[in-house]
């Protein structure tokens, strides 16, 4: 299925919101990294990683923009092939705070990424020789990119009297197929 917005189209959106920016309680933007357990549906397990750069834009908006990086493997379709998905990806992403006092904020997040792929994966391939039926598993390697939408939820604790936070992240998106990652954060206001 074909995106109807072009990537040059989300990329005008998405400068225009960053450009589209109001005096916020704590004007200063904010880096944060972070890894955690990255699960692919077709039953793929593995690390990602993530760094991001984010503006505040008022009270309850961030812009952000984000690297991801991600390493999945497993076995999901046969014991004979180790499927994997390593792909790298850029994300602009727009939060909404639901919740802030000086010490917790709540984040919900909605963005578009764009990821580089490189996969390998088995599917079955039934034959029918003189009468003997058998399935073989062929190795199918591909590199490539896709693009699709992300859901963010993130929460964040800032230590009191410091620039340095740490969090916990959920968040669905695109790498090859849609991922969903749990994992901590660490932040620094800059």
């Amino acid at each position: 299925m074909k995106n109807h917005l072009s990537s040059r189209s989300i990329i005008l959106i998405l400068l225009i919101c960053f450009s589209v920016v109001s005096p916020a309680q704590d004007d200063r933007p904010a880096i944060r990294i972070g890894a955690g357990y990255v699960r692919d549906f077709p039953g793929l397990d593995g690390l990602g990683m993530f760094a991001e750069y984010a503006h505040p834009m008022n009270d309850k908006l961030q812009a952000a923009f984000g690297l991801k990086w991600n390493n999945l493997q497993g076995y999901p379709r046969t014991k004979d092939v180790k499927e994997y998905t390593k792909a790298i990806a850029m994300d602009f992403n727009i939060y909404f705070i639901p919740f802030v006092d000086p010490e917790h904020q709540v984040r919900l997040g909605f963005g578009y990424s764009f990821s580089f792929y490189n996969i390998r994966r088995t599917y079955p391939d039934i034959v029918n020789e003189g009468g003997t039926v058998e399935t073989r598993w062929p190795i199918q390697d591909s590199k490539g990119r896709v693009s699709g939408f992300n859901l963010i939820g993130e929460y964040e604790y800032r230590f009191p009297n410091s620039n340095f936070s740490i969090g916990a992240r959920a968040s669905l998106y695109k790498s090859f197929d849609y991922v969903f990652l749990a994992g901590g954060v660490i932040g620094i206001k800059i």
